[in-house]
C-alpha cells in the first residue's frame, strides 16, 4: 500500500496562515460582539443607576422585619476588580440588613420576611439541615439573599452583581453620635468613628441606623448594660440587641473593640 505523500513545505506554510488569519477573525468578530451586541439591563446600567433599587429593597426589608425585632442597615460597599465580560470589567454595590431576634427564631423570620416582601420580588426560602435562605430579585437583575448566620442573627444581603463602575451621586447621611454616644459611654467608651446609613420606607419615612465603634478600657461589664424599660430581643456574652418605644439598639464586642447600632425603624 502506498501512502500519499507529505504535502511540501510551501503548502504547509500556507495552511498555517490560514489557520492563524481564521483564529485572528474569531477573536475580532468575538470582541465586536461583545462591544456592539444589545446588552443585558446590568450591562446597561451602572451601579449609580442601581442604587436606587438597592435603596428600596433595603427599605422593604427594613419594614418587613416587624416591631418585634432589633434592625439594622448597613451604608453603600462598593467593591472593584469583578469582570462584566471577558473585556470589561465592573464594580459592585451592595447593602446589608442586619436583624436580631430570639435565638431559635431565625428560620421563622426568613419566612416571615419572604411573605411581607412585595409579590414582584419573588421571594422563597428554602430550610435545610446545614443552612436556612431567603432568595429574591427586587428587579432588574439586584439580588436579595439572606440566611441565619448564627442563632438569632439574619443577615440579608442586596446587591447589584457586576455593573459598569461609577461614582456615587448621593452623599452619605451626616453623622449623629449623639445618638450612639450613651449607649458606648455606658461601657466607658469613646467612639472613634461614627457612620450613619439611611432608606426609604416604603411607606414613606426613613429607616436610619447610626453605628460607632471604640476601643474597650477595660473589661466590659456583665451582663452589658440596657437602659431601664428595655425589650432585650437577643442577650450574650459578646452581643445585646434590645428595642425601646422609639429605637432599636444593639451592642457587639469584638475582641477589645465595642460596635454600638442605633437605629429608627420605618
Amino acid at each position: 500500500m502506498t501512502l500519499p505523500a507529505p504535502a511540501p513545505p510551501r503548502r504547509r506554510t500556507w495552511l498555517l496562515a490560514i489557520a492563524v488569519a481564521w483564529a485572528v477573525v474569531l477573536a475580532a468578530v468575538a470582541y465586536a460582539s461583545v462591544r456592539r451586541d444589545p446588552p443585558t439591563v446590568r450591562d446597561q446600567r451602572s451601579i449609580e443607576q442601581a442604587r436606587p433599587i438597592v435603596d428600596r429593597a433595603v427599605g422593604e426589608l427594613a419594614a418587613a422585619g416587624g416591631s418585634d425585632v432589633v434592625l439594622h442597615i448597613s451604608g453603600y460597599e462598593v467593591t472593584d476588580g469583578c469582570r462584566i465580560t471577558p473585556f470589561r470589567s465592573g464594580q459592585t454595590l451592595g447593602r446589608d440588613v442586619t436583624i436580631y431576634t430570639g435565638e431559635a427564631d431565625g428560620p421563622a423570620l426568613l419566612d416571615r420576611l419572604a411573605k411581607s416582601l412585595p409579590p414582584s420580588y419573588g421571594a422563597r426560602t428554602r430550610h435545610a439541615k446545614e443552612q436556612d435562605t431567603l432568595r429574591a430579585d427586587a428587579g432588574e437583575f439586584v439580588t436579595v439573599r439572606g440566611s441565619v448566620t448564627a442563632p438569632g442573627v439574619v443577615v440579608v444581603s442586596v446587591g447589584t452583581g457586576c455593573r459598569p463602575g461609577a461614582d456615587l451621586d448621593a452623599a452619605p447621611p451626616q453623622a449623629e453620635p449623639g445618638a450612639v454616644e450613651p449607649v458606648l459611654s455606658a461601657l466607658g467608651v469613646t467612639p472613634s468613628e461614627v457612620t450613619t446609613a439611611e432608606a426609604p420606607c416604603p411607606d414613606g419615612g426613613t429607616v436610619r441606623t447610626v453605628e460607632a465603634s471604640g476601643d474597650l478600657a477595660g473589661t466590659p461589664p456583665t451582663p452589658l448594660p440596657r437602659p431601664a424599660g428595655a425589650t432585650v430581643v437577643l442577650d450574650t456574652p459578646e452581643l445585646l440587641a434590645y428595642r425601646t418605644a422609639s429605637t432599636s439598639a444593639s451592642i457587639e464586642l469584638n475582641d477589645s473593640v465595642a460596635d454600638a447600632r442605633i437605629t429608627t425603624p420605618c
